[in-house]
């Protein structure tokens, strides 16, 4: 009897095997038939084996793609979803995706247009935080102090070892990093997957604190620290006091949120390098203390005027900008990009942007497929489409940015867009001018030992350096503060259209060290010219009313310290300038005008 039962599980056990073979050669077969163009025979007989199989995903793929070869999209469609809901295997998820792209196009998110101003449909819903029972334990709050060291109060949740110096600061931010969490895997990553880490956030008193623990974490708010060969994290840590020993809200909703971006986003493509833009872009997304909108309108103010990273050149940035370098633009325009494509086209082709990075693509084969377009144009129409939405939020949002109504063309004709912005009629407003001294250098600051090519000749500055690729740099004493307003005259004794003269202006900051923030002119002739800066959120400068650059500025009023010399002439040959002004504005009066090529 053993023997005979024994007989017939080998039976059994040879008919299962061969019908798994039989199995895997009928589909090697339906491929063949796929790929001699018999899609209906395929059609007929993958319809058939779903019935019996539902959870056959192979065959659901197969299907879907005979669907959209005999042109019947909305099959394929059903046939898409049916696969997106039932798999778990991220590369059909991916799959399944990028079919009903092909098919329908990216799915705009249900926005109110009119109220994202006031309502980001892309802000996490925490509940109710009781900010002023936190601030009412600031005085419990005390500094570890010594390397290595850990908060005291430790409260473990699904996602995170919390750290903290209070039991309320603990839950709170705990609280806060469970929400914005959650948010993160199920709109972009992870969705429908459990989060298995349970990840270690220290959150020390102050600044000083945080840095005396780890001095590398000198000049950073916040730090996500992951496995470079896995994405894996292994702790974030930040601190929650302001320098006024207030507690810091913009820790909590912004730091916080921001680091835990860095920790999904680094965990999700699993040591595959991050483009910059995303992580960094996705990063300040995801900071609920910031209005993106207004963001938006002041970033599509520089797009729709030609000045902003180009698509590739941002795409293939592999480090950080070095200081000087538009590190800001950056910044705003990949955190403003991340918001369009989020806005414009939803979470769903998004998350298919982001996968296809991951698998290794190309940004052109990734933006085809989000935007569902011909690869050999797709980056150029995402740029293109991102500059003309981005210019609209300039448009719509101008005036609650404090720069009064935006006058400029309702509509556009051609793809290109270029648009002059003049604040001059900002700086014809300025009432009262103060003269900087000229006749002395005692009002100017040596930076890095170049005052040395400088000399007065009666009322006015001389520099004497030969041309060269560094530039001299000469801090100009200015009590104003920005929003504010400098203008001089300028010439070039020795310019010429063949070897013209560089000149500019550049920011320092409290210590009168150059930030690498400049904007400047090229001077290819012989003439005294105007010149004028004005200093806002941006440091702009006019030659003869004509605007020559535009950079992000160091804003003083963000700072403690007071700064005595916040701009510096910066020239690259012989100069001389002279009728030195400056004046501080309350109204800013902007003139726009839109043009296209």
């Amino acid at each position: 009897m053993k023997k005979n039962l024994l007989s017939a599980v080998l039976i059994a056990g040879g008919m299962l095997c061969s019908g798994v073979s039989a199995f895997a050669l009928s589909m090697t077969d339906l491929h063949t038939k796929f790929a001699s163009g018999e899609y209906a025979a395929v059609v007929s007989e993958l319809t058939e084996e779903i019935k019996n199989n539902p959870g056959h995903e192979e065959a659901y793929t197969l299907l879907a793609e005979s669907y959209e070869k005999l042109d019947k999209k909305e099959e394929a469609a059903k046939v898409w979803t049916n696969l997106k809901t039932i798999t778990r295997d991220p590369e059909r998820t991916q799959l399944a995706r990028l079919g009903l792209l092909r098919i329908r196009g990216p799915q705009k998110p249900d926005i109110d247009e009119e109220k994202t101003w006031e309502n980001d449909p892309y802000k996490v819903d925490v509940g109710r935080i009781d900010w002023e029972r936190l601030e009412a334990d600031v005085d419990a709050v005390k500094a570890v102090g010594g390397q290595g060291q850990y908060p005291p109060v430790l409260l473990e949740s699904p996602y995170f070892q919390m750290y903290a110096p209070t039991q309320r600061a603990c839950y709170v931010a705990n609280q806060l990093a469970e929400k914005y969490t959650e948010f993160l895997l199920e709109k972009y990553f992870h969705v429908g997957q459990e989060w298995a880490l349970r990840v270690p956030i220290l959150i020390y008193k102050d600044s000083k604190d945080y840095v005396s623990t780890n001095p590398a974490w000198e000049g950073s708010a916040g730090i996500t620290m992951s496995d470079s060969r896995t994405g894996v994290p292994i702790y974030i840590a930040m601190y929650m006091l302001d320098q006024e020993g207030k507690v810091d809200r913009d820790a909590l909703e912004g730091t916080l949120p921001h680091e835990l971006v860095h920790m999904v986003v680094n965990e999700w493509f699993g040591g595959v390098r991050v483009p910059r833009w995303i992580n960094e872009g996705m990063a300040r997304r995801m900071e609920q203390s910031r209005n993106h909108y207004e963001e938006a309108a002041k970033t599509g103010r520089d797009a729709a005027a030609g000045e902003y990273y180009r698509f590739r050149d941002l795409f293939a940035q592999k480090e950080y900008p070095h200081r000087g370098d538009r590190v800001w633009r950056f910044y705003e325009q990949s955190a403003t990009m991340i918001l369009f494509l989020l806005e414009q086209y939803g979470p769903d082709a998004a998350a298919a942007f982001f996968t296809a990075l991951k698998q290794g693509k190309s940004h052109d084969e990734a933006t085809a497929g989000a935007l569902g377009m011909p690869v050999d144009v797709a980056v150029d129409e995402f740029e293109r489409r991102w500059v003309l939405w981005a210019r609209d939020q300039y448009i719509r949002y101008g005036e609650k940015i404090d720069e009064g109504e935006v006058a400029v063309a309702s509509e556009l004709d051609k793809p290109l867009v270029q648009a002059d912005f003049s604040e001059v009629a900002t700086v014809e407003h300025a009432k009262e001018w103060s003269d900087v001294r000229s006749d002395s250098l005692d009002s100017f600051k040596d930076v890095g030992g170049s005052k040395r090519f400088w000399k007065v000749d009666g009322d006015r500055l001389i520099c004497s350096m030969k041309p060269s690729k560094i530039g001299s740099l000469l801090g100009v004493r200015i009590d104003e503060e920005p929003p504010m307003a400098f203008k001089c005259k300028v010439r070039a004794p020795e310019a010429s259209y063949e070897t013209p003269t560089r000149f500019g202006l550049g920011m320092l900051d409290h210590r009168g060290d150059d930030t690498g923030i400049e904007v400047g002119v090229v001077l290819s002739d012989r003439q005294k010219h105007s010149l004028t800066c004005v200093v806002t959120d941006e440091i702009a400068l006019y030659l003869d009313d004509k605007c020559t650059g535009r950079f992000p500025s160091l804003r003083a009023d963000q700072l403690n310290e007071d700064i005595d010399w916040p701009l510096a002439l910066v020239a690259y040959g012989a100069v001389e300038v002279s009728e030195i002004q400056a004046a501080r504005f309350e109204e800013f009066i902007l003139v726009a005008d839109a043009k296209t090529d």
